[in-house]
C-alpha cells in the first residue's frame, strides 16, 4: 500500500512538474530582417539557459525547448528580440535595426569599440542614407549629416572637390583637411575614386582624444571608411542602380536685348557721348547666351555587387560604372570602378585578408573649367547672334559699339569655348590593403598590413585657333603626373575582461611614403585643329618641356589603452610619436599625446530606478595633435633655373630659389572636449552634446622679408589660433509602430574662429579676389580668419555716383587717426563681413508605412557672408559694356534718387572692394527627398529584397543671396580667400529614379 502511494505521489508530482515547466518540444523557425530578407548567422538561444543555435544561410533554425521557454534572438546591428514559445512548432520571426545604437560597433583608430564605450567624440554616419544620392564622391553628400562637420560643394561641375573642415580651421599655410582612412590606409587622393555603393560605414574622429592615435595628421580630424566585406552563410548578388536628369539650380536675371540697348544709350547720354549706340532699337538679335551654352544632362550609376562567405573565407567584389553629363555642354565625368575585400582564415592562429580597388576615371572640362565660359557668357551682349547667317561664329567684339572705349575688350564668343576648347584628364588609381592578423594567444593578436595608394594622371588640353587665347594656330598641352603612398603598420593588441576590469591595449609601429613626379610639355602653331593635343610634334613652335618630384616620409611609434571598470568608469591613454622627413635634423621627432575619461551615470546603482533615463554618460578629453604643415624641402635652400647667355650662346643656369629656415617646427593643436550622451525612454530619444576648445600654436606662414635680403618672402613659424564651438545631436524614434514608424534627427554646430597671434603683429592679406578687385581679405589678431575686409558704401553723391564711409587718415608718421579727412584711401577700409557662418544644422525625417518609406532631409547655414566677386562686372553701370544684372534697372536717375538701388549708370562711377558686393549667404536647402517602395518578396524564394526609389536632391534652396549659390568657394581647398563665389560652375538639381535588388 505504501509503495502504491508512493508511486502514486511520484506519477503527480511528474504530471504537476510537466505542468509547471511544460513539455519539451523542437521548434523551428526562420529569422528575418524588417525587409524579409534572411539573417544568417543570428543567434537563438533559450532565455535563462546556455542552449542555443545559430541560424543558417537561409535564416533557419531548430532548436529543443521547453513549450513554456522563451527564445532570444540577436543579430549584430538589430535590436535583441524575446520570442515566447507558447507550445509553437513554427514561429517567424523579424528583427528591426538596432534604433539605440548603444551595442552597435563603432571604428575608431586602429580598432573598434562599441558606441557605449566611447570615450571621445565620433560621428557616424549611415551609409544607407546617402547610396540614393546621386554624387560621384560620397563626401558631396556629407553636409549637415554629422555635427561639427562642414562640406562646401567647390563647384557645381561634375567630378569637382569640396571643402571639408571638422571643427573649425586650424592652419594659414598647412592644409586643413581632415585626413581619410579607407580600409585602415590613410589614402592621398581622398575619396574621389571611391564608389559610394561600396562604403559600409563612415565615422568622423573629431576630438584630441580619437585623433591623437594618428599623431601629425589628426589635427584637422579624421574620416573613417569602410568598404562592404563579406557574411559568413550568405550568398547574394545585389544590383544598385540609379539614372537621372540634372537642370541648373538657378539661373541670374540678366538683361536681355531691349533692357541692354536701354542701359546703353543711357550710358552715352550720361557720359556726353555723341548719340545713341543702338540707334534702332528693334533690329537687333536678342540671345540668351546661358540658354545657349546649358541644357538638361543625364546622371547615372550602376553597381553589381557579389558577396559570399563560410566559416573560412567571406568575400565582395562589386563593379560600378558612374557617368555625369555637365549641364555645360561638353562637359562631364565618367568613372569605371572594381572593388574587392577577401578575407580568408587559414587557421585558428592565422587569417589574412586583402582589399583592392581600382578606378579609371575620365574628366572632360569645357571652356577652361566652366570659368571662361561661363564668366563671358554672364558679360556677352544679348543684341549679338551666336552664328552669322553663313553658320560661322559670330564675332562679338565686332559689334556696333566695339569702337567705343567702354566696350569689352579681349572677348570670345562663348560658344567657341565649348566646341573649340578641349580639357580632359584621365586618372587611374589603385588601392590595395593587405594584411595578416596572427592570434598569438587568448585576447593577443598581432596585425601587420602593407598598402599602396597609386594614382597616374593624364592631362590633355588644346586651344582652338578660334579662341584669342589660342591665336593665331592653336596651343596644345600634355602632362602626365604619377604618385604613390606605401604604408606599413604593425599593431599588437591586447583585450582581456577579468571581473569587473575590461582593458584594450594596442601598441604598433608604422611608417609611409610618399612620392610623386610630373612630365608636362607644349607646342604652339598647327596646321589644323583637328588632332587637337594628341600629337605636340606637329607644333611648328614647341615649348620648353617642364619636370620635377617630390617626396617625403614618416615613421611612427603608438600607443593605447582603453579600461573600463565596472562597465561605468572608462579610461583612454593615448600616445603617438612621429619622426617626419619635411622638417630639418633636430626638428623631425614629436610626440601627441591624449587622455578621455567617461563616466556611465546610469549604470551607477542610484539611478536604478530612474525608469525614464536609459543612458547618460559623461565624457572629458584632452589631446594634441601635430601637423607637418610645411611641403617638402622648405627648410633647405632651393634654387631656380634661368637663362643666361654664355660666349655669345643661351643656356640655363641658376639663381637662389629660397631661403632656407631649419629651425621650422611642427604646428601643434591643443583641444579640450567635453561631451554628454543623454538617452530618454529605452533610448528612443538620443542627445549628444559637446564643447570644446583648440589652440594651435607655432603657425606656418609665408613672412614678408626686406628687399635688401634679396629674397621676397620665408616660411616661419609665426602665431597661434583657436576654434572653439558646440555640437548638439538629437535622434528620435518619434513612432514605432507596426505600420508605422517615424524617426527624425537633428544636428547643430557652432564654431569661432580667432586668429591670436601673428608675426610682429603684422597683417595678411591673402591675395585679390579678382584682377579688379584689391585683396578683400585679410588675417589679422582679433578677428577670424579670411575676414571680409573693404570699404563701406554709403548711398549715393548729389550727382548719382558711388559714395563710401570716410573713417579715417593718416599723420605724417603714417600712423591711423579716426575720423574723416576728406579722402577716401586704404586708411578707410575695415571689416566688412565674414565667411565664417554663426551655425550649421542638418534636419532628417523618415517615415515609414509599411512597405513605403519616405525621407526628408534639410541643410542650411546661417549668419555668414559671401564676396561675389563677378558682381563687380555685372552690377558696374556698364563701364566696360559687359551685359549686367537687372538690378540695374533701379539705376539712380534725376528722378529716382531716393528708391535706387544702384547708382547712375556711367563710365565716371567709383567701384572699389566695398560692402556693395558682400551679401548675406543664410540659407536653408531641401538637400535630399526619397520616396522608396519596398517591393514583397513573399512569393518570390529566390529574392531577398527589391526596393524602387525616386530621389530629388537640392529641389529648393530658401536664401536672400542673389548669385546662382550661398554653398561655394571658389578657391577651392586650402585657400585663405573664403567665401568668394567667382565664375563658378552654376549647380545643378537633380530627380532621378532608382532600383535596387537582390537575389
Amino acid at each position: 500500500m505504501k509503495k502504491n502511494l508512493k508511486s502514486v505521489l511520484t506519477t503527480m508530482l511528474l504530471a504537476f512538474c510537466c505542468l509547471a515547466f511544460g513539455q519539451e518540444i523542437t521548434v523551428t523557425g526562420t529569422v528575418t530582417d524588417d525587409l524579409n530578407g534572411p539573417l544568417p548567422g543570428a543567434n537563438v538561444v533559450v532565455k535563462g539557459t546556455t542552449n542555443g543555435v545559430q541560424t543558417d544561410f537561409d535564416g533557419n533554425f531548430t532548436i529543443t525547448a521547453d513549450s513554456n521557454a522563451t527564445l532570444v534572438i540577436s543579430y549584430l546591428g538589430y535590436t535583441t528580440k524575446e520570442v515566447p514559445v507558447n507550445g509553437q512548432t513554427q514561429l517567424t520571426i523579424s528583427l528591426a535595426e538596432n534604433t539605440s545604437n548603444l551595442d552597435e560597433v563603432v571604428l575608431v583608430g586602429y580598432g573598434s569599440v562599441k558606441k557605449s564605450d566611447l570615450t571621445g567624440s565620433v560621428a557616424s554616419v549611415d551609409a544607407d542614407d546617402l547610396n540614393a544620392i546621386p554624387v560621384s564622391s560620397i563626401d558631396q553628400a556629407l553636409q549637415g549629416r554629422a555635427s561639427g562637420v562642414s562640406v562646401i560643394q567647390n563647384s557645381g561641375i561634375p567630378g569637382a572637390p569640396t571643402t571639408i573642415r571638422i571643427r573649425g580651421t586650424n592652419s594659414i599655410q598647412g592644409g586643413n583637411k581632415p585626413l581619410v582612412i579607407v580600409d585602415g590606409f590613410p589614402v592621398v587622393g581622398g575619396l574621389d575614386g571611391i564608389n559610394p555603393a561600396d562604403i559600409e560605414s563612415i565615422e568622423i574622429l573629431k576630438d584630441a582624444s580619437s585623433t591623437a592615435i594618428y599623431g601629425a595628421r589628426g589635427t584637422n580630424g579624421v574620416i573613417l571608411v569602410s568598404t562592404k566585406t563579406g557574411k559568413e552563410g550568405r550568398f547574394s548578388i545585389d544590383l544598385d542602380s540609379y539614372y537621372g536628369i540634372q537642370e541648373q539650380a538657378k539661373k541670374l536675371d540678366l538683361l536681355n536685348a531691349q533692357q541692354f540697348v536701354e542701359i546703353a544709350n543711357e550710358r552715352a547720354v550720361n557720359d556726353g557721348e555723341a548719340g545713341p549706340y543702338f540707334p534702332n532699337a528693334s533690329a537687333v538679335s536678342n540671345t540668351d547666351w546661358i540658354d545657349e551654352l546649358f541644357d538638361a544632362s543625364p546622371v547615372q550609376s550602376h553597381t553589381i555587387t557579389l558577396t559570399a562567405g563560410n566559416e573560412r573565407i567571406k568575400t565582395s567584389q562589386s563593379f560600378n560604372y558612374f557617368n555625369q553629363d555637365g549641364i555645360l555642354k561638353n562637359s562631364g565625368f565618367e568613372r569605371a570602378t572594381f572593388r574587392n575585400n577577401t578575407e580568408a582564415k587559414m587557421s585558428d592562429w592565422l587569417t589574412i585578408a586583402n582589399s583592392l580597388i581600382l578606378s579609371r576615371s575620365d574628366r572632360q572640362y569645357s571652356g577652361d573649367g566652366g570659368n571662361r565660359a561661363v564668366s563671358e557668357a554672364h558679360i556677352a551682349s544679348p543684341t549679338e547672334p551666336v552664328y552669322n547667317a553663313d553658320g560661322t561664329y559670330n564675332n562679338i567684339t565686332e559689334n556696333d559699339y566695339s569702337d567705343l572705349d567702354y566696350a569689352p575688350g579681349a572677348l570670345d564668343n562663348p560658344m567657341k569655348w565649348i566646341n573649340e576648347y578641349d580639357d580632359e584628364i584621365l586618372s587611374t588609381r589603385i588601392f590595395d590593403n593587405f594584411y595578416g592578423l596572427f592570434t598569438l594567444a587568448p585576447g593577443l593578436t598581432f596585425k601587420s598590413s602593407i598598402g599602396v595608394d597609386y594614382t597616374t594622371t593624364q592631362t590633355k588640353r588644346y586651344i582652338g585657333r578660334e579662341l584669342l587665347d589660342g591665336a593665331p594656330a592653336g596651343k596644345a598641352f600634355r602632362g602626365s603626373t604619377e604618385s604613390y603612398s606605401l604604408l606599413n603598420e604593425n599593431i599588437l593588441n591586447y583585450n582581456k575582461e577579468f571581473g569587473a576590469h575590461r582593458i584594450d591595449a594596442i601598441l604598433g609601429y608604422n611608417w609611409q611614403k610618399f612620392r610623386s613626379t610630373f612630365i608636362s610639355a607644349s607646342s604652339f602653331d598647327f596646321v589644323t585643329d583637328l588632332l587637337g593635343a594628341e600629337v605636340l610634334q606637329d607644333g611648328a613652335s614647341p615649348q620648353v618641356p617642364r619636370s620635377g618630384n617630390t617626396e617625403w616620409g614618416l615613421a611612427s611609434l603608438l600607443g593605447r589603452v582603453n579600461y573600463s571598470y565596472m562597465d561605468k568608469y572608462l579610461f583612454t591613454v593615448t600616445a603617438r610619436s612621429d619622426w617626419s622627413s619635411r622638417f630639418a635634423e633636430g626638428k623631425q621627432r614629436a610626440t601627441f599625446p591624449s587622455a578621455a575619461f567617461a563616466w556611465k551615470v546610469s549604470n551607477e546603482d542610484f539611478m536604478e530606478n530612474v525608469d525614464w533615463i536609459s543612458n547618460l554618460k559623461a565624457r572629458l578629453s584632452w589631446g594634441v595633435t601635430g601637423n607637418q604643415a610645411v611641403s617638402p624641402f622648405q627648410t633647405w635652400s632651393s634654387v631656380e633655373s634661368a637663362p643666361v647667355v654664355l660666349g655669345g650662346a643661351l643656356g640655363v643656369g641658376f639663381i637662389p630659389g629660397s631661403p632656407a629656415n631649419p629651425d621650422l617646427k611642427w604646428e601643434t593643436t591643443e583641444q579640450y572636449d567635453f561631451g554628454l550622451d543623454f538617452g530618454l525612454a529605452n533610448n528612443r530619444l538620443r542627445f549628444t552634446f559637446d564643447y570644446y576648445y583648440k589652440k594651435t600654436t607655432d603657425l606656418l606662414a609665408q613672412v614678408n622679408l626686406p628687399s635688401s635680403v634679396g629674397f621676397i618672402s620665408i616660411t616661419q613659424n609665426i602665431g597661434e589660433m583657436e576654434n572653439k564651438g558646440l555640437e548638439l545631436s538629437i535622434d528620435a524614434n518619434v513612432v514605432d509602430n507596426e505600420d508605422f514608424s517615424w524617426d527624425s534627427s537633428f544636428q547643430l554646430s557652432r564654431n569661432r574662429n580667432k586668429v591670436l597671434k601673428l608675426s610682429r603683429g603684422a597683417d595678411i592679406f591673402p591675395g585679390r579676389v579678382t584682377n579688379l578687385i584689391s585683396d578683400f581679405h585679410i588675417i589679422r589678431e582679433g578677428l577670424p580668419i579670411s575676414t571680409f575686409y573693404g570699404y563701406v558704401n554709403d548711398g549715393y553723391t548729389d550727382e548719382g555716383q558711388n559714395q563710401f564711409l570716410d573713417i579715417g587718415g593718416s599723420d605724417s608718421e603714417g600712423n591711423f587717426v579716426p575720423g574723416p579727412d576728406g579722402e577716401i584711401n586704404e586708411n578707410d577700409r575695415r571689416v566688412i563681413g565674414s565667411p565664417h557662418p554663426d551655425f550649421t544644422f542638418g534636419l532628417g525625417n523618415t517615415f515609414t508605412y509599411k512597405n513605403f518609406s519616405l525621407n526628408v532631409f534639410l541643410e542650411g547655414a546661417q549668419g555668414f557672408d559671401i564676396v561675389w566677386g563677378r558682381k563687380f562686372i555685372l552690377r558696374n553701370s556698364f563701364q566696360r559694356g559687359a551685359n549686367q544684372l537687372t538690378e540695374v534697372l533701379n539705376r539712380w536717375t534725376p528722378t529716382n534718387t531716393t528708391n535706387a538701388s544702384s547708382p547712375i549708370i556711367s563710365q565716371t562711377n567709383d567701384f572699389r572692394g566695398s560692402s556693395e558686393f558682400v551679401e548675406d549667404g543664410s540659407y536653408i536647402k531641401i538637400r535630399t527627398i526619397n520616396l522608396a517602395y519596398n517591393i514583397p518578396t513573399d512569393k518570390f524564394s529566390w529574392l531577398n529584397n527589391a526596393q524602387v526609389y525616386i530621389n530629388a536632391q537640392n529641389l529648393f534652396t530658401f536664401t536672400n543671396y542673389s548669385g546662382y549659390d550661398p554653398e561655394v568657394s571658389a578657391f577651392g581647398d586650402g585657400d585663405l580667400r573664403l567665401g568668394v563665389d567667382n565664375n563658378v560652375y552654376p549647380s545643378t538639381k537633380v530627380i532621378s529614379m532608382g532600383l535596387r535588388v537582390g537575389i
